[in-house]
């Protein structure tokens, strides 16, 4: 038998802590608190090269075990020799769907995050645009083609 069971249980565990942490980042950007906020990426960071270790070892193992092909191994191969094989390998099928599906919600969380923080990014450059004075109607293009906004001699930082 090959011994990916570990894999996928461990997996199952990273990405349930990383969603955890996806939770927390979205609840730190509504607090705008940069220190949690850094501190989640570091986890992020690290929970995400954890996950490519663990998908590498995965990976390894069944080209070991000549599940896939050494040179292009696929997960579509992989799911085809799985469907194949007996129930001794259900609880495999079990935490290989648990982890698509929690991937699936680290992905859409992670999606909700980002545009989150697009949205604040916009709305500081905006506020910071208007303490320097500049009027988002004052703006011209430069030599690349993008606009650079004009300052005002009325500023509140002159103020």
């Amino acid at each position: 038998m090959i011994p990916i069971a570990p894999i996928f249980i461990r997996s199952k565990e990273v990405l349930e802590k990383l969603s955890a942490l996806l939770d927390e980042e979205r609840f730190a950007y509504g607090e705008s608190d940069s220190d949690t906020i850094i501190n989640i990426a570091e986890q992020k960071q690290a929970l995400l090269d954890e996950m490519n270790q663990l998908n590498e070892k995965r990976v390894n193992i069944l080209i070991k075990f000549d599940v896939v092909d050494r040179k292009k191994p696929t997960e579509e191969e992989f799911k085809h020799w799985l469907n194949l094989q007996d129930s001794s390998l259900d609880n495999v099928r079990l935490l290989m769907n648990e982890c698509e599906t929690l991937l699936q919600v680290c992905k859409t969380k992670n999606n909700t995050n980002a545009r989150v923080l697009n949205t604040l990014q916009k709305r500081n450059k905006h506020l910071f645009e208007l303490l320097q004075g500049h009027n988002s109607k004052n703006k011209v293009y430069t030599s690349r083609g993008s606009t650079h906004p004009i300052s005002s001699k009325h500023t509140l930082g002159r103020a």
